[in-house]
């Protein structure tokens, strides 16, 4: 695993690599963000922990570009923006997860190789379509294909729904959300989020490697796999 750090705070970039290299990492690039895509050219990485204040280039507009132009780069952000409309914007502009400062170093480790093996996962099985989630609207239930059932919502089941009849292909997000009961005028990206991310939460709560909700940049979300709706 190659690790890219750009933070501008010179002692705490100092901070992070020791803790990185110690639990095992390879940090290839040590960055302040200026130059950055000169240096990921000549320093090619599997992860980047990325700051959000820089000092030329805010993080969001690297993490956009980045994200365009590098679609196998895992994008962890690492940045003391924490409330609830920062983290969701990060997510949006193509952070694999959002972290923040101060944050537990062994917390940062988890999160790195977590990211790396969904990374893995989606290039080795972009779909892994031959595995069966089943989802009873009635109980409130998904079930896993290990047989391990996961309690949701209502709304979650209408996401699920909309997800599972797209047979793996993308969803729209405004098609999600209408699923959801917001109608165009008053449309809410932001709440989308919300409801994926929770819904995420809670299947990776019982399958942790699972990675079976993906987004497509700038599109939608996708169900990576069977989906049978009990209709009954």
């Amino acid at each position: 695993m190659r690790v890219g750090l750009i933070e501008d705070n010179a002692d705490y970039r100092t901070e992070v690599v020791f803790h990185l290299r110690r639990a095992g990492l390879e940090i290839v690039l040590e960055s302040d963000g200026i130059g950055i895509d000169a240096q990921l050219a000549n320093c090619p990485c599997d992860l980047l922990v990325l700051d959000l204040g820089l000092p030329v280039e805010d993080g969001l507009v690297i993490a956009r570009r980045l994200r365009q132009q590098r679609t196998g780069l895992g994008i962890v952000m690492l940045t003391a923006r924490g409330s609830l409309d920062d983290r969701l914007t990060g997510l949006e502009e193509g952070a694999d997860a959002y972290l923040v400062k101060p944050v537990d170093m062994r917390e940062l480790v988890a999160t790195l190789h977590s990211v790396q093996r969904r990374l893995t996962t989606n290039a080795s099985t972009p779909s892994v379509i031959g595995k069966h989630w089943d989802l009873n609207p009635r109980t409130l239930t998904l079930t896993s294909p290990e047989g391990r059932p996961i309690k949701i919502s209502v709304n979650e089941v209408e996401l699920l729904k909309q997800l599972g009849a797209a047979c793996g292909a993308t969803v729209s997000r405004r098609k999600l959300a209408q699923a959801l009961g917001y109608p165009n005028p008053d449309f809410d990206d932001r709440r989308l989020e919300v409801a994926i991310s929770r819904l995420r939460q809670k299947i990776e709560a019982v399958e942790p490697d699972s990675a079976v909700i993906r987004a497509a940049w700038g599109q939608g979300y996708l169900f990576a796999a069977v989906l049978h709706v009990d209709a009954r």
